[in-house]
C-alpha cells in the first residue's frame, strides 16, 4: 500500500493582517461569489464556493514561500544513515545477537549525529 501524500497550500498571512489586502480579498470574493450561476444540487454549489475562495485568495492573499525544515540534514546525517540502514538490513537477513547489536550501535550513532546537527542548527537560528 503507498501513501500518498498532499502538499498543502499555506497562504501569506502577512498579507491577510494588512487591512487594504484583506478589503480587497473580501471584494475580490464577493465579486466571484456574485457571478456564479446557480447549480442543481448541493456538492456543485459547494465546488463552486471552494473554487472561488481558493482563486481570491490566489489572487489577493497569494502563497507563503516554503523553506526546507531540514537544513541540519547534511552528508553526515546521509552517510551514517546508509550506514544504519545497511546494518539493519543485515540484521533482519540473520539474526544473530551480533548482527543486533551491530545495528544498534549504528541507530545510536545515527541518533546522536542526527540531534547533535539539529541542534547546532537551532542555535544558529
Amino acid at each position: 500500500m503507498q501513501i500518498k501524500t498532499i502538499k498543502q497550500t499555506k497562504w501569506n498571512q502577512s498579507n491577510l493582517r494588512d487591512p487594504a489586502v484583506l478589503k480587497q480579498y473580501r471584494t475580490c470574493l464577493h465579486n466571484r461569489l456574485i457571478g456564479k450561476e446557480a447549480q442543481q444540487g448541493i456538492e456543485g454549489e459547494w465546488t463552486q464556493i471552494k473554487e472561488a475562495i481558493i482563486e481570491s485568495a490566489n489572487e489577493v492573499i497569494q502563497t507563503q514561500a516554503t523553506s526546507n525544515r531540514n537544513e541540519w540534514w547534511d552528508g553526515s546525517c546521509n552517510l551514517i544513515m546508509s550506514q544504519k540502514n545497511e546494518a539493519r538490513n543485515r540484521y533482519l537477513q540473520v539474526e544473530t545477537r551480533a548482527t543486533r547489536e551491530i545495528y544498534e550501535a549504528k541507530r545510536t550513532e545515527a541518533n546522536r549525529i542526527c540531534r547533535e546537527n539539529e541542534y547546532l542548527d537551532k542555535q544558529q537560528n
